[in-house]
């Protein structure tokens, strides 16, 4: 259940209706629902989703 992100729903939404491919990347702080908003938006569309983590490590393989 999402509350106060009526206007991101509606954005998302149109942005999904366009005719055309199209990239949009979501960023902002640490647990604000981003991830649940993107779920609950896309649930029942067909879409792909990634999730990319920051990260200052450097690994040798």
């Amino acid at each position: 259940m999402l509350i106060g992100r009526e206007r991101e729903l509606a954005e998302l939404n149109r942005l999904y209706a366009e005719e055309r491919f199209q990239l949009f990347v979501m960023y902002g702080r640490r647990r604000v629902g981003k991830t649940t908003l993107l779920k609950e938006i896309f649930k029942d569309k067909p879409s792909v989703f990634y999730s990319a983590e920051q990260s200052n490590e450097h690994t040798v393989y």
